[in-house]
């Protein structure tokens, strides 16, 4: 029989070795990121939820923000932290957004002290914008013939109630019992894609609405939804902001034809009357 006292004296000497300062980690906090943008990229908004974070280029984890993050490493470290957004809005969907650069900086690490950063991305080179802003007169979202309204778009100066993105114009409609139907769309047999596709919209709304596709195949067209974006209202009465990343590249990426996005909403029975804002609509493609 085996004598059990060399394994014995083997884990031993191995617990010896890992000593109580070995575990003691420093800690890397972010609040939040951010994205710096060029004015013909549209608004630099932007709604990064995740961080992937590596060092000396070895990926540690990812993590929602704002977080204080536990790094096994001390001295100066080459820190690289990657923006990760929700697709399509969803909670358990999270991807590394590829049209943002990722940030990297070389930063003193120390044991038990924290480092805090906000970084600030951009989008990366050669991407291809198509984007509605509502800064101009003319508008690149048509509506239906079966719609029961139209497009508003809002001006600062004759509404300034309204929280306006930076200031900017800002589009939206409003349906009521009498005009409870409406579908926007871009109109544009926008062409294919090799690789992946993005529609980046901010809203606000008391009322759910649909993003969705249309497209030609076999000289039919048809419409997929694709998203429902719930109401911003909260239940102190305020409306505030949302942005979403829907992802459009099976779509962009196949062979149908005619290819455009839309936006539609139905007021149910129930409510008298309900508003829908949107801005800096952004579909983003190499």
């Amino acid at each position: 029989m085996t004598s059990p006292l060399p394994i014995l004296l083997f884990v031993s000497l191995l617990l010896g070795a890992c000593t109580k300062g070995d575990r003691v980690p420093a800690y890397l906090e972010i609040p939040s990121m951010s994205v710096e943008g060029a004015s013909e990229q549209g608004l630099a908004t932007s709604r990064i939820t995740d961080a992937w974070v590596t060092v000396d280029d070895r990926l540690v984890g990812s993590w929602e923000l704002p977080a204080r993050i536990p790094i096994l490493a001390e001295g100066q470290r080459r820190i690289g932290i990657v923006p990760a957004i929700k697709r399509n809005g969803a909670f358990d969907d999270r991807l590394q957004y590829p049209f943002y650069t990722t940030w990297t900086q070389t930063l003193a690490l120390d044991r038990e002290a924290t480092v805090s950063v906000a970084p600030i991305v951009r989008y990366q080179e050669n991407i291809n914008f198509w984007i509605e802003g509502f800064d101009d007169t003319s508008v690149k979202l048509s509506t239906t013939s079966s719609s029961d309204t139209t497009l508003i778009r809002y001006l600062p100066a004759e509404r300034p109630d309204l929280p306006y993105l930076e200031g900017t114009p800002c589009g939206g409609f409003v349906l009521d019992s009498s005009n409870p139907y409406i579908r926007l769309y871009s109109d544009e047999n926008l062409g294919g894609a090799t690789g992946p596709v993005f529609l980046e919209i901010d809203y606000r709304n008391n009322l759910s609405f649909v993003v969705g596709v249309i497209y030609t195949q076999n000289n039919v067209e048809n419409a997929l939804p694709l998203v429902v974006m719930v109401p911003t209202r909260r239940s102190n009465g305020t409306m505030p902001w949302n942005k979403a990343y829907i992802d459009l590249s099976a779509l962009f990426n196949s062979s149908v034809g005619n290819r455009d996005f839309y936006l539609e909403a139905q007021l149910p029975s129930d409510i008298a009357s309900a508003e829908v804002y949107f801005d800096n609509i952004k579909l983003v493609r190499y």
